[in-house]
């Protein structure tokens, strides 16, 4: 299974039940070095800011960084722009009963800045939307949420929600995805 960032949204989807065990968590991600710091500083805070609405939410660390590529579960690498509009794609599969195998790659595309959303507010947002799918989480119709969007959800004729999805890309929020966490591994948990 593979995703495309919100930019670029992928036709394909999850089925929804993908997931890890309780007792697989914290998972060992490695972030590449990436030589701008400002973006490299971004993609870390992204991991953080997971662990602190997973801990919050689940009561679990989600990722534990580890410095070296060998010892990962999820890697995170970013790459040169090398097709319009792509942000950033995350490699994932399951097995039968749903848990995601191991390892995950995420890369994310080297972002330039888009009107009034900085690089690092770009960089910041694919990576937490990544990192929800190494998590198990597809994606959502909430304009608001990090996990948006389901391709064609997002009606930009409608002033409303055109505003939700832009005050999200440029302000994202990971307490956004917090009932979608909750629920998705409610589930998922309770059918092991």
């Amino acid at each position: 299974i593979m995703f495309a960032a919100p930019a670029l949204a992928s036709e394909v989807e999850m089925s929804q039940a993908e997931g890890h065990p309780r007792d697989r968590f914290p998972l060992a991600v490695y972030v590449a070095p990436i030589a701008d710091a400002k973006l490299e500083a971004a993609v870390r805070r992204a991991v953080e800011d997971w662990n602190s609405v997973f801990r919050d939410v689940l009561g679990l660390t989600a990722f534990r960084p580890v410095a070296s590529l060998s010892a990962a579960g999820v890697t995170v690498a970013l790459a040169s722009a090398s097709s319009p509009g792509m942000m950033g794609v995350t490699e994932i599969g399951a097995d039968e009963n749903g848990v995601i195998e191991l390892p995950v790659r995420i890369t994310l595309v080297e972002p330039a800045a888009r009107g009034q959303t900085s690089a690092e507010t770009l960089l910041y947002e694919v990576a937490a939307h990544e990192l929800g799918h190494a998590l198990g989480l597809p994606h959502t119709v909430d304009p608001r949420s990090v996990m948006c969007c389901i391709h064609g959800s997002v009606d930009f004729k409608d002033p409303a929600m055109r505003k939700a999805y832009v005050d999200a890309r440029r302000h994202p929020n990971l307490r956004s995805v917090e009932s979608q966490l909750l629920a998705h591994y409610r589930a998922f948990w309770s059918g092991r």
